[in-house]
């Protein structure tokens, strides 16, 4: 059996930082599908995606991003808004890949008291708050079949005031056109102080552990392929100011004119609660075989939207 090892570790990336964001989905290639990436995470940003993907992308894949998030300051409903920066740095390889990622997600904090204010939504003694997490981690990437791997990335995470260790593990099956994949985030449910000063577990913001599953076919896969459409499932709820989601998306993907141009769009939307839909679109463009500058755009819910730009080298 064939055991490939991925290293991801922080780069140096000079960001403004806000105090608030939405739920962002690193690489302009997935966040152009909506999101549906678990089971293609065939380039760089599997390392985020699904550590299992590492092993069934190209020989090398480097992807550079960065971007924005938009989030009502005073609730969902509101028409202020707060920007919040991302960015994703990558380089995967046959034995050796590098990572660094920056998103916002929603963490959840016991109210003891109730905690009121923008940037937050109370819920059954919960309130939950957007909280911005910088990410570097190592996947472990190993082969138990010809069509099957395994992988595990355990991270470092530094979110709100404090560090802390995590780990994600996900699984990749594929044969002929088809392919399936399924990760689990935030294993250990994360947590990062709100303050420094008298701390207690009730001023702890937690993460909610994310399990997805995904299928893929691709037109000409194990190689490349011309389209490419996905469909993926949360099977766990996360949190959200406008209520807890549990999402299904869908996504395309096309490659036109010799691999020069690839065109994308997707939606996403919960299956509990409100659909609070989504719409995404992205467009990639070669400046050269293997390299392509990339961007995206995501619109509809507010815990949703985002733009971003970068660009992608494979060979």
């Amino acid at each position: 059996m064939l055991t490939k090892i991925a290293i991801a570790a922080p780069l140096v990336l000079a960001l403004s930082v806000a105090a608030a964001s939405a739920q962002t989905f690193p690489g302009n290639r997935a966040a152009g599908m909506a999101g549906a990436f678990v089971a293609v995470a065939d380039d760089a940003t599997a390392v985020f995606w699904n550590p299992a993907g590492v092993a069934s992308g190209s020989i090398v894949s480097a992807v550079v991003d960065i971007g924005a998030a938009r989030l009502p300051i005073d609730g969902p409903q509101a028409q202020s808004m707060q920007r919040d920066t991302t960015a994703f740095v990558g380089l995967a390889a046959t034995a050796l890949g590098a990572a660094y990622y920056r998103r916002g997600t929603y963490g959840s904090v016991t109210v003891e008291p109730a905690v009121t204010g923008p940037q937050s939504r109370e819920d059954l003694r919960r309130s939950v708050q957007a909280v911005t997490t910088s990410t570097a981690g190592v996947s472990l990437v190993h082969s138990l079949h010809e069509h099957l791997v395994i992988g595990a990335t355990p991270k470092f995470v530094h979110g709100a005031e404090g560090y802390t260790v995590d780990v994600d593990a996900g699984a990749m099956w594929w044969i002929d056109r088809v392919r399936v994949g399924v990760v689990a985030r935030n294993l250990t449910r994360p947590s990062f102080a709100k303050g420094t000063a008298g701390r207690s577990q009730s001023d702890e913001i937690e993460l909610d552990r994310e399990v997805t599953v995904g299928a893929a076919w691709g037109s000409g896969w194990t190689g490349i392929s011309r389209v490419i459409v996905s469909v993926d499932a949360d099977v766990t709820s996360r949190a959200a100011l406008s209520g807890d989601r549990r999402d299904v998306a869908a996504g395309v993907e096309t490659w036109w004119r010799g691999q020069r141009l690839g065109l994308r769009g997707g939606l996403r939307r919960s299956t509990i609660g409100d659909a609070r839909a989504a719409f995404a679109a992205g467009i990639s463009a070669g400046l050269r075989p293997g390299m392509l500058l990339e961007a995206h755009v995501m619109r509809g819910d507010s815990d949703a939207r985002s733009w971003g730009v970068g660009a992608r080298m494979s060979f």
